[in-house]
């Protein structure tokens, strides 16, 4: 965190000596931005990443990623961290290429190896081991040992990278690779008196010598990790030469000598309770491995409710901060867009080109927060839906988001031609497609939203669809069904697959069947739930339509709830579908 602060204190020189700062930004513009850049930082160091962003978005304001400039990359890595805290590894790692590509462009070596540790970190956090491994030792090509000049970034230094080298091959098992790595990062740390650096490298050699089992090295090197934490006040390290410790007492069956150095890191952490929370939960991880093996249940017990409680609370921060990011970063995109079509006013029609570029920005922000809201909340209540809702955002929106893609491709091209009738029609598709997909998106963020739980919500909502389709066609329609029902709840599953096989079977009614009157009944007996939907209409063949993806769909979805489902037409006496709900 302090070289954020160093990195600030110097930008004035690094822009002065690069010479890559943005040249239509005046001086009170760069003041405002290394202000910004500053209180963005403050923030950072506090956990406060939402209130970061919220200091971001001012400087997206006057610069613009998509030039390559210096302020650029700051923009872009400071993006990046703020989505490394909040474990957006997968948006983080976009923005660590984009820091990438702008580096390259300024051919600046430092950023270079900046932004090679940045992508090394996102593909070990997301377990893409060997890609990481790729990065890092991209970067080191990059870096190199003092003199420094004064722009230098702190965290592009070789001994960062080369501990990060070291900890994505302790995760590859790899331990004599790490021991390797460990040790130049030792060196190059004690070359420029990095005491962080030191106590961390020995950390990792303590960890590698330990996976060796080479007990006697790791414990000489996690007591080495202790000295080195304390003499840089670096008390997160300090944590976790204990849990290094205290494994390696375990490791020679000297419990009391293990469980003494558990008590340690507890003590540490009681003084010192606004610790990392990462360096905190693997220590406890560690204590809790060690009493279950020495079968101490009220020590395990209370570390249980620690960890809980950690927990509970960095989620609950992560949960409310991430909500701001994704927000506050989709309003980014946005702007960006407006920024490029106030350029290229001059050049094409303003109302046509609006209108394109604001709807796929609205589509952006639809798609983007409904997938990383929902993401986040899976982590933390729903771990066990992730492939499934997933799979239901490609399958209802893939093919009309191909359909816009196609469409804005079309358009772009009509506009150079200036073919404006022909822009139009296309406008007015890609709008009724875009109605569409907000359509099935709001049906599967109602299935998901936890007030929806009970079979009548999904009855109304289903009565206020039908009577929309009705309207339009004078079809009479008929809803028997009671209060009484807001009693019965329904899984998630079950309420989004009964309202979607539901819709399906009433808007084939309205479009299909020329009915006068269209029937809803939903019985509630001991053991199941029996809906009928009934019309008058012309009736069909079932056989002859049964490869339709509607009716397929329905049956699909009825299998994954366990329902029954049956359908009954008679040609001029009209159809009844029958499902019934364990």
């Amino acid at each position: 965190m302090n070289c954020r602060l160093l990195i600030l204190f110097l930008f004035p020189l690094f822009v002065s000596a690069q010479g890559h700062s943005n040249p239509d930004l005046n001086k009170q513009d760069e003041q405002f931005i290394l202000k910004a850049f500053n209180n963005a930082d403050n923030y950072m160091n506090s956990d406060h990443y939402d209130s970061a962003q919220l200091w971001l978005n001012k400087i997206y304001l006057k610069v613009s990623y998509r030039k390559p400039s210096l302020f650029s990359y700051f923009l872009t890595s400071r993006q990046a961290e703020v989505y490394y805290y909040n474990n957006l590894h997968e948006l983080g790692l976009q923005e660590a290429f984009k820091g990438e590509n702008i580096a390259s462009i300024l051919k600046d070596s430092t950023l270079m190896a900046d932004a090679c540790n940045f992508i090394g970190l996102f593909y070990m956090n997301n377990n893409k081991l060997k890609d990481a491994v790729k990065y890092f030792r991209k970067g080191l090509k990059f870096a190199h040992q003092p003199p420094y000049t004064a722009e230098y970034i702190e965290l592009s230094k070789p001994h960062h990278i080369n501990g990060n080298l070291a900890e994505a091959f302790e995760k590859l098992h790899q331990p004599d690779s790490a021991v390797y790595y460990s040790r130049e990062s030792l060196n190059e740390s004690k070359q420029i008196n990095s005491k962080r650096g030191t106590a961390t490298a020995f950390l990792n050699l303590g960890n590698a010598y330990f996976q060796k089992n080479n007990i006697d090295s790791a414990k000489k090197y996690f007591e080495s990790t202790r000295i080195a934490a304390l003499a840089g006040n670096d008390f997160d390290v300090e944590l976790n030469s204990y849990s290094g410790l205290a494994n390696c007492a375990a490791a020679y069956d000297q419990e009391k000598e293990a469980l003494s150095k558990l008590e340690m890191g507890f003590t540490l952490l009681k003084k010192y309770p606004q610790l990392n929370d990462f360096y905190s939960l693997m220590f406890l991880e560690t204590a809790i491995k060690l009493y279950r093996q020495y079968n101490d249940q009220i020590k395990l017990i209370k570390t249980l409710e620690l960890k809980n409680r950690i927990q509970t609370a960095t989620y609950a921060r992560n949960n409310t901060q991430i909500q701001t990011l994704l927000l506050t970063g989709l309003k980014n995109e946005k702007l960006i867009f407006n920024l490029e079509l106030a350029e290229s006013e001059n050049k094409q029609s303003l109302a046509n080109t609006r209108v394109y570029v604001l709807l796929l920005v609205l589509l952006s922000i639809i798609i983007a927060f409904i997938a990383y809201r929902y993401y986040a909340l899976q982590r933390l209540r729903l771990a066990n839906l992730r492939s499934k809702i997933s799979q239901d955002l490609h399958d209802e929106v893939g093919a009309t988001l191909s359909g816009i893609a196609m469409y804005s491709y079309i358009t772009k091209e009509q506009i150079k031609n200036q073919e404006h009738d022909s822009v139009n029609n296309s406008l007015d598709i890609i709008k009724d497609n875009a109605g569409e997909m907000v359509a099935k998106l709001n049906d599967i963020v109602w299935a998901v939203h936890p007030h929806q739980d009970n079979l009548f919500s999904l009855l109304e909502r289903l009565k206020d669809f039908a009577a929309q389709l009705a309207t339009v066609k004078n079809i009479r329609l008929v809803f028997d069904i009671s209060e009484s029902l807001a009693m019965l709840k329904l899984s998630m599953e079950q309420r989004k697959n009964i309202y979607l096989i539901c819709k399906e079977g009433i808007n084939n009614a309205v479009k299909y069947s020329n009915c006068k009157t269209i029937v809803v009944q939903v019985a509630h007996y001991q053991r199941f739930i029996q809906i009928l939907i009934d019309d008058d209409g012309s009736g069909f063949l079932i056989d002859e339509v049964r490869k339709g993806n509607g009716l397929t769909n329905m049956a699909s979805r009825a299998m994954e709830i366990n329902a029954d489902l049956k359908m009954e037409s008679i040609i001029g006496f009209g159809t009844k579908i029958s499902l019934s709900i364990k």
